[in-house]
């Protein structure tokens, strides 16, 4: 019984030069994404520097007792957070940066709080939220001025009438300074100087934070190098998941539906035997037998096919495949799958498998009467799979084996596997998109 619940190719143009209503609207969007980038810079800047010193600071501070560890941990990792935020941001100014997404490395609480402490693109990364606000100041502050200086002086000759007359103005200043020039001429050759110069001005600002990004915010050589060493270590173990798989296959097929088909061949030879002889009733029981046997080949194979993906998988999608698989399945599943599109081909499969392989080793070994599948997505847009049952729990990762093959195949794509046997038998495992 199942029951299912539903939640830079570059184009060929035949002259080089830009249209010029595409120069002209290129011209004004630049000076305005940068400026927009250069005023929502400081705020952003000033918020980082804040949580950062302050819960680096407390860390340190509280390392002694054990309580600042954690903290510090944290605040690296906020400062990662921040660091995301700013590429987005940068995204605005031209530039582009190449980020591997680095892995979550499983191990024990000990383990996971010091790893980050030496982790050089961490430190990287919470240096430039340290960085940046002096620099947001000074950029913000020029940007601020620049934008003031255009509206006042393309605006100046409105409300400067309306100025009382003991108010120092552009005339006041014209007369100190002995300039023979009206104040209102003046606040006009301003604002027209600084529209003009705003470009460069804006753009000299936001380039200045391009270049510190560049700096922090792109992975080092030794972490770039390090993430290769890693991907094709999982390389590897999805190549050795797959021959495993292939071998204990083949395995499977030779000890299993192979003899039952060699024995089932024996009988009916033999049937036929005794039918020529004119015994009906050993005839009878020979068929009937060879019946048995051919039931249960059938059975044999339909469960090694639950390890081999489907067509229906790549035709219909993981919500079809799972649903046929959770259908197959003697024991009762509750399938929740809460996707509201399909996984890419690569995920799909691998959480097929997983599905697959804790149905059956929920069938032979754990005694349950209720299986539990939820598919759906973690809180950092990964895709999940839970799978629980009732059962006696006492699952193993043996290697060369079911689960230590499925834990290949999902470190192979970069995600997580876990297993949890203290009260069932639990396998929790994600996989990025």
């Amino acid at each position: 019984m199942t029951s299912y619940e539903q939640y830079d190719p570059q184009e060929a143009t035949t002259s080089t030069a830009l249209p010029p209503q595409r120069t002209t609207r290129q011209l004004v969007r630049r000076p305005l994404l940068d400026s927009a980038y250069l005023l929502t810079g400081f705020p952003i800047a000033l918020a980082a520097f804040i949580v950062l010193v302050t819960g680096m600071s407390t860390g340190v501070g509280l390392i002694i007792i054990w309580v600042g560890l954690p903290l510090m941990v944290a605040t690296l990792y906020v400062g990662r957070g921040f660091a995301a935020i700013e590429r987005h941001r940068l995204e605005l100014c031209g530039a582009k940066f190449s980020w591997v997404s680095p892995p979550r490395h499983p191990g024990t609480l000990a383990q996971r709080l010091v790893r980050p402490l030496v982790d050089s693109q961490l430190w990287r990364e919470y240096l430039h939220g340290i960085i940046s606000f002096p620099i947001s100041v000074i950029t913000w502050s020029i940007t601020v001025t620049w934008w003031a200086m255009i509206f006042a002086g393309l605006t100046g000759w409105i409300w400067e009438p309306f100025l009382p007359a003991d108010t120092t103005g552009s005339s006041q200043l014209m007369d100190i300074l002995h300039w023979p020039l009206p104040g209102v001429v003046f606040d006009l050759l301003v604002g027209i100087f600084a529209l003009v110069t705003l470009p460069l001005i804006v753009r000299g600002c936001a380039l200045i934070h391009v270049g510190l990004g560049r700096a922090l915010l792109t992975q080092s050589r030794g972490s770039l190098e390090k993430r290769v060493v890693e991907l094709s270590q999982a390389r590897d173990q999805l190549g050795k998941a797959e021959t495993d798989a292939l071998r204990r296959l083949e395995r499977d097929l030779h000890d299993g539906p192979q003899q039952t088909l060699i024995r089932l061949g024996m009988d009916l030879a033999a049937a036929e035997r005794r039918l020529g002889e004119g015994d009906q009733e050993a005839t009878a029981s020979l068929i009937a037998e060879s019946r048995k046997m051919t039931e249960a080949a059938i059975g044999e194979l339909r469960t090694l096919s639950r390890g081999i993906a489907p067509p229906v998988l790549a035709e219909r999608g993981l919500r079809a495949a799972l649903v046929a698989l959770a259908a197959d399945c003697p024991i009762e599943v509750k399938l929740r799958y809460a996707l509201t599109s399909e996984p890419p081909q690569g995920p799909a499969s691998a959480a097929y498998y997983v599905v697959s392989e804790a149905l059956s080793n929920s069938m032979k070994y754990s005694s349950a009467t209720l299986i539990e599948v939820h598919v759906g997505l973690d809180d950092f847009e990964r895709l999940l799979l839970e799978v629980s049952d009732n059962g006696t729990g006492g699952a193993q990762m043996i290697p060369n084996h079911g689960l230590s093959g499925l834990k290949d195949r999902v470190t192979a794509l970069d995600g997580s596997f876990s297993l949890d046997v203290s009260s069932g038998t639990s396998i929790r495992a994600t996989l990025p998109l």
